[in-house]
């Protein structure tokens, strides 16, 4: 291995190796850069020569990091972060950046926020710099320390978001009582009646936090109350990662989403299909629907415009989610 003219990597090829390293997919890495697909590709051959290695590994369902890239992940990742704080103290120096406001989402969904929120942005000529973030366990935490200023969070019900307490101020954006079915093209579920039963026979991938509590999901809760055994094989929260499993499984998953649904059918390896209405009132039957809700820090004497704008920014990119 021979590394070379490390004068030629930019911040912008670490981001590329850092998100192909965690999504292990280039067209996702795509759209949550907002990069097109060939500079993705320029940028990866650049760092492979740079680098003396092939880096990541082209399998059926995605780019696979080798050992090596697993030792320079962590400095990427270290080095991005310290860029990031170098721009914030230009920005705040030059008075360029208004605000910078940390957004977190679900992981399913964060990539469907960046591109709509900066060109709303540059739109409105907002002094405004965003960064977005998976929806992690620490999140309501963050808000409630001011290190995370808006977050998007779906929750089993009203009642789960009201244990966060007068803390933080949450606001229902979208009720989810549409269910996605996402499972391999060739899967047996697809030649049967689909009902709530016949779902729990085969292995079920979960994408939902649920409850701080019971972590479980509408579907789980269901299957508990009705005395239906479900065989839950993994749990997964990020997109890609999801895609790639049932593309290469007998599992299946339900989902709230129209936009992950409409990304999933234009992937060869899937298919998909919307539970009917009638499977969808009997899971919601004896739960509360799903609601995504927009939570932040409660600040009653704190009036931001910004803030209130990017509110309505992120409901009408919900809008579109659900």
């Amino acid at each position: 291995m021979h590394i070379s003219n490390l004068d030629g990597l930019d911040i912008l090829s670490l981001k590329i190796l850092v998100s192909l390293y965690e999504n292990k997919s280039a067209t996702y890495v795509s759209k949550a850069l907002d990069i097109p697909a060939p500079k993705i590709s320029r940028s990866l051959k650049n760092m492979r020569e740079i680098f003396g290695d092939e880096l990541f590994i082209r399998r059926k369902y995605g780019l696979f990091p080798n050992e090596f890239v697993s030792h320079l992940y962590p400095i990427a990742k270290e080095a991005i972060e310290c860029a990031d704080k170098f721009h914030k103290a230009r920005a705040a120096n030059s008075n360029l950046v208004k605000s910078h406001v940390e957004i977190a989402a679900p992981g399913l969904i964060a990539y469907a926020f960046p591109k709509p929120l900066m060109q709303a942005i540059k739109e409105e000529q907002k002094l405004m710099h965003i960064n977005i973030t998976p929806w992690s366990m620490h999140t309501t935490q963050d808000i409630i320390n001011g290190d995370t200023m808006l977050g998007i969070c779906c929750n089993k019900s009203a009642a789960d978001v009201a244990a966060f307490g007068d803390k933080l101020l949450t606001t229902a954006l979208q009720h989810m009582d549409k269910v996605y079915l996402v499972a391999s093209r060739n899967h047996p579920i697809f030649k049967r009646d689909i009902t709530l039963e016949t779902i729990a026979e085969y292995p079920y991938v979960n994408t939902d936090l649920g409850n701080a509590k019971t972590k479980l999901s509408p579907y789980q809760d269901f299957c508990i109350k009705n005395s239906i055994h479900l065989n839950t094989e993994i749990n997964i929260t990020s997109i890609s990662s999801l895609f790639e499993y049932l593309g290469e499984s007998q599992a299946l998953s339900l989902l709230p989403y129209r936009v992950v649904y409409e990304m999933a059918s234009d992937i060869s390896e899937l298919h998909t299909c919307q539970l009917s209405q009638l499977e969808a009132e009997r899971l919601y039957a004896e739960t509360e629907v799903p609601t995504i809700f927009l939570v932040q820090k409660n600040q009653p004497n704190n009036t931001n415009d910004d803030l209130v704008w990017l509110n309505g920014q992120i409901k009408k990119i919900v809008d579109h989610i659900v």
